[in-house]
């Protein structure tokens, strides 16, 4: 079923998604395509991929990458 990433976000929410683009836009909101897998662990996404022989897909995360509350901190070098 062909819909935007964004409908595929929402429908797949807190889990990783294949999502096979078939339509680009310069529009994130507009780009089109169709989830070809999807689960809760990242691993079992790309364990799943790789059986099926899949290797042209964008694979995103659905969700916050880092949970409510919590904060990151990147280190920059200036060598």
């Amino acid at each position: 079923m062909q819909q935007t990433l964004e409908q595929a976000k929402q429908q797949y929410a807190g889990e990783w998604i294949a999502f096979l683009v078939k339509e680009e836009s310069d529009d994130v909101s507009k780009i089109e395509g169709e989830v070809i897998a999807h689960a809760r662990d990242r691993r079992d996404l790309h364990k799943e991929l790789r059986e099926r022989g899949v290797n042209s897909v964008y694979v995103t995360y659905a969700g916050p990458l880092i949970k409510p509350g919590y904060a990151t901190m990147f280190l920059c070098s200036s060598d």
